[in-house]
């Protein structure tokens, strides 16, 4: 299965999910959410969608930051 390319331009922010250890790409309207547990599927990602997560800083818990970073 291949990435999505150019697909964030309603990205709202991306998260990440302490519980399943996941990166969650948040969007605005119905558009379902992203779950990326392999952070290495970035790298299949357009360069575009790449700036973009680059831009938006990653939110996190305060008790897993070496994770998010």
């Amino acid at each position: 299965m291949s990435m999505k390319q150019n697909f964030l331009e309603d990205m709202a922010l991306w998260c990440y999910d302490s519980d399943t250890h996941e990166a969650v790409i948040v969007f605005n309207g119905d558009q379902d959410n992203l779950r990326m547990l392999n952070p290495i599927w970035i790298v299949n990602m357009s360069a575009a969608d790449i700036n973009k997560l680059y831009r938006h800083d990653i939110f996190y818990e305060d008790k897993e930051p070496h994770q998010a970073l």
